[in-house]
């Protein structure tokens, strides 16, 4: 039998020590795997929902649970909210203190909107103009709604 020099015999050995590493999964090594593909993002762009219909949606479904509300059924609770409201707006500077209506605004008695109506007034200012425009700090959704069950309240006064 032949004999092997020292740098043969070296070579053998790393080469059956590579070999059981590779089977038994490499071991512990600090090589990355190089990514076969690349990742490109892609975005999707979605068109804004127009207020109009927002408002409109909102209009209907609040018309729809007043229709099958009682008319005469006012919340005490709200209706006292509501007035903290008119009070706090200073509606009364214009509307009178009942909401009867002064030279600077017109009555609020006679007045005929529905809740979802006069909501969207209130955010818009309506044909009024910026005037009655209220952003929802000033007049929350929940507050717009007691408002509206005080002026349905000046009309049983």
């Amino acid at each position: 039998m032949k004999h092997l020099s020292h740098s043969s015999y070296f070579f053998v050995i790393a080469l059956v020590f590579a070999l059981v590493l590779a089977a038994c999964g490499g071991g512990a090594s600090s090589a990355t795997a190089i990514p076969t593909s690349t990742i490109i993002p892609t975005y999707s762009f979605q068109t804004r929902t127009p207020v109009a219909i927002i408002e409109t949606a909102i209009a209907t479904t609040v018309a729809q649970t007043e229709e099958t509300a009682e008319p005469s059924a006012l919340d005490p609770q709200l209706v006292e909210r509501g007035k903290g409201r008119y009070d706090a707006l200073q509606c009364a500077d214009c509307h009178g203190a009942n909401g009867e209506g002064t030279d600077k605004g017109s009555s609020l008695v006679t007045y005929t909107a529905n809740e979802g109506d006069f909501i969207v007034f209130m955010r818009s200012g309506g044909t009024i103009g910026t005037s009655h425009q209220y952003s929802t700090n000033r007049l929350s959704e929940s507050g717009g709604k007691a408002l509206y069950q005080y002026l349905l309240s000046l009309r049983k006064s």
